[in-house]
């Protein structure tokens, strides 16, 4: 998969621009924002299950850390083995012992999405709700969509 977000990120990079986003012809969100100061690109990305954050690195070259950001299948009703979602969390729905009533946003569209840089971190918003911070200096995640800390990151606490 990091090789596919990395080609991806290639073709969309390879014009000179400084901010670019698009979405994929199949109306999964994928989203790109490079912070103008720090150089810094996030890239959003919808999987089949749920909806990630990857921060890369300064050289572009490798995601440096990444962030669950929400579930686009309701967590509640999904029929999970935990100890085979953990190997694979991407490729399998969220647990239901993970998810609270921030995990699932039904209709996620890529316009609920905003997302602002700070020194220090990223916030991510959905639909004016902060529901992801990306620490820079920890390398830490803590999301809104978890009900505790997990493998998937740490819960945001309001």
């Amino acid at each position: 998969m990091k090789i596919e977000l990395l080609s991806i990120f290639d073709g969309l990079f390879s014009v000179d621009t400084k901010e670019k986003k698009t979405e994929t012809s199949t109306a999964k969100i994928f989203m790109t924002d490079t912070h103008i100061n720090s150089g810094r690109t996030l890239m959003i990305e919808e999987e089949a299950y749920a909806v990630w954050a990857y921060l890369l690195s300064t050289d572009k070259e490798d995601i440096d850390f990444d962030g669950f950001l929400c579930a686009v299948t309701d967590p509640k009703i999904s029929d999970v083995n935990l100890q085979e979602n953990i190997q694979e969390r991407r490729d399998a729905p969220l647990p239901a012992l993970y998810a609270n009533r921030y995990s699932y946003v039904k209709n996620l569209k890529k316009k609920d999405i905003k997302i602002h840089w700070q020194e220090e971190h990223v916030t991510i918003f959905i639909k004016k709700k902060a529901y992801l911070i990306m620490d820079l200096n920890t390398r830490t995640s803590y999301s809104k969509g978890l009900a505790n800390d997990c493998d998937y990151g740490k819960q945001l606490k309001s």
